[in-house]
């Protein structure tokens, strides 16, 4: 077996692991937040559990930062092996937390540390990006090798559904058996960290290791810092919907439709399975015209469909809920697939772990995970459905602004 096609076959398992984990929080919120805090009314609750949702991407950055000097100095595979580690055990520890009712404040108290440990987790997560792009000795591709990682993500978000949906039938979910889906975190661990030992370093990795810095993070923020603003600023946008649309379209949906209306999971299914599906696409398209004209007109649709989407949610109709649903995946898809590869192109291989670990995760930290509260918070104060719309489109003019920073000469692949 060719050494990228084993990088990638081992990439997506453990990827789908990483996001089975993160993504099962953000789904399970609504039952987070009755078992885990005081029940204060339903907004309230809520806005308690999408606080600790959010805190675990303010620990993300600093996942990015140690990870990130792991796989710059000591390598690729060592970091990855242990943020997949990580995530595997902190996820399945949410299982065995007593309610709120049992344990009082210590509950959450518990939570919110393990969800800082899945944003630890998270912080190196995007590091498959990096091993799987350096593993393109011909340099080519770059743009569809990086979107495998998000493909990966939606398919781990996807089986974190689908184990839901049968545990919800097999089990008494509400009560006990919401609880399984984070037992079965271990099983997925341990295979995801047997597939971490089939590979190798990148070829990148290998070529340059005699270049290798001694102080990636020092050399880092002393030469790289304008290009590490526009890599967040790119990041900014994708963040900022993603985690709207995976997040809180499912709580708004259940908020505002009827009971016999409540096909959420089945909208997830489907729309996660055509995210990852768009943003390869979109990636394979960049590799052909470019992936700054991807990256710019994903940022002008997505500002243009905030406001339609959703105010498409009004309508108590199956075709609305859907068309919003994907209307608002399709540009943050296109962005979020040509991503990695633009960052990855913009850094030297010394500091590309630390360079697209700390972009991704600090937009990620700040616009992705604030991005469900922020959304609740506005539609609270001004009762106004679409008005998490103004968000989104702020967010994707800050993306916009910053991909047009970037010169023909800050492209760095060096290998």
């Amino acid at each position: 077996m060719k050494s990228i096609k084993k990088a990638i076959i081992s990439s997506v398992i453990c990827n789908v692991v990483l996001w089975y984990g993160y993504t099962l929080f953000g789904v399970l919120i609504y039952i987070i937040s009755d078992v885990f805090f005081s029940s204060e009314g339903y907004y309230i609750g809520l806005i308690k559990a999408l606080s600790v949702f959010a805190i675990g991407f303010l620990a993300r950055p600093f996942g990015a930062i140690i990870f990130g000097y792991i796989g710059d100095k000591y390598g690729r595979r060592i970091a990855l092996l242990t943020s997949t580690l990580l995530m595997s055990a902190s996820s399945a520890f949410i299982a065995f937390i007593p309610s709120y009712r049992s344990i009082g404040i210590f509950a959450s108290l518990l939570i919110a540390i393990l969800r800082l440990l899945q944003g630890m987790a998270m912080g190196g997560e995007v590091g498959s990006s990096v091993f799987l792009i350096e593993n393109a000795d011909n340099k080519k591709n770059l743009g569809f090798l990086g979107s495998i990682k998000v493909l990966s993500g939606m398919l781990g978000s996807i089986i974190c559904l689908i184990v839901i949906v049968i545990c919800k039938k097999t089990s008494d979910f509400d009560s006990w058996g919401w609880r399984l889906p984070f037992i079965f975190s271990l099983f997925m661990g341990f295979v995801a960290i047997c597939t971490r030992f089939i590979f190798d370093e990148s070829y990148a990795y290998q070529v340059n290791k005699k270049n290798l810095s001694k102080s990636p993070i020092l050399e880092f923020i002393k030469y790289y810092k304008r290009l590490l603003l526009i890599s967040i600023g790119i990041g900014i946008a994708q963040n900022a919907s993603v985690y709207a649309l995976l997040v809180f379209f499912k709580t708004y949906i259940r908020e505002i439709s009827p009971e016999n209306f409540d096909i959420t999971y089945i909208i997830e299914i489907f729309g996660n399975l055509l995210y990852g599906i768009l943003a390869v696409s979109f990636a394979i398209l960049s590799d052909k015209v470019g992936k700054k004209v991807i990256m710019v007109l994903s940022c002008v649709t997505l500002a243009i469909t905030s406001f339609p989407a959703f105010f498409m949610l009004h309508y108590n109709s199956y075709l609305a809920v859907i068309f919003a649903y994907l209307m608002f995946a399709v540009p943050s898809a296109a962005s979020f697939g040509v991503y990695n590869a633009v960052v990855c192109e913009l850094f030297p291989t010394k500091v590309r772990y630390t360079g697209l670990s700390l972009a991704h995760n600090i937009s990620a930290g700040v616009f992705g995970g604030f991005s469900p509260l922020i959304c609740t918070w506005l539609v609270m104060v001004t009762e106004i459905k679409i008005s998490p719309g103004f968000y989104i489109i702020f967010s994707a003019m800050i993306s916009l602004v910053s991909v047009l920073q970037i010169r023909k000469s800050d492209k760095n692949i060096d290998w």
